[in-house]
């Protein structure tokens, strides 16, 4: 899944979506701009900036905004997926079921090493 956000964030990126997503959130977490670029370590300059030039800050960045808003990159660059906890459990799974399809071919595998050929 991080895979996916990274070339999601990359390709489809929508500045102006992501702000505004952004903002918005901030606002239902009743804090300013100010408070919340002082909650992350950000200068209010920065922060600032980001928004007035319409500038995505860097992937690690961009990455905390979304983790101190809860919801998921994905989501603020365009995704429809809001809550990043559903989004973890979604992803964790795929994951059990990548390994249960996994540990089913592994047996197959090894039964087919004890069987003869005909010939």
């Amino acid at each position: 899944m991080e895979i996916f956000c990274l070339i999601h964030y990359i390709i489809y990126m929508d500045n102006n979506l992501f702000w505004r997503r952004v903002k918005e959130l901030i606002k239902t977490h009743n804090m300013t701009q100010k408070q919340f670029a002082d909650h992350l370590g950000f200068s209010q300059n920065t922060f600032k900036g980001w928004i007035y030039h319409n500038r995505i800050p860097e992937l690690s960045s961009a990455y905390a905004i979304a983790y101190a808003l809860g919801v998921s990159l994905d989501y603020l660059v365009g995704g429809k997926d809001k809550d990043i906890v559903q989004l973890r459990l979604k992803n964790l799974e795929s994951r059990k079921s990548a390994a249960r399809a996994l540990k089913m071919i592994e047996k197959v595998q090894k039964e087919l090493l004890h069987l003869r050929p005909l010939v």
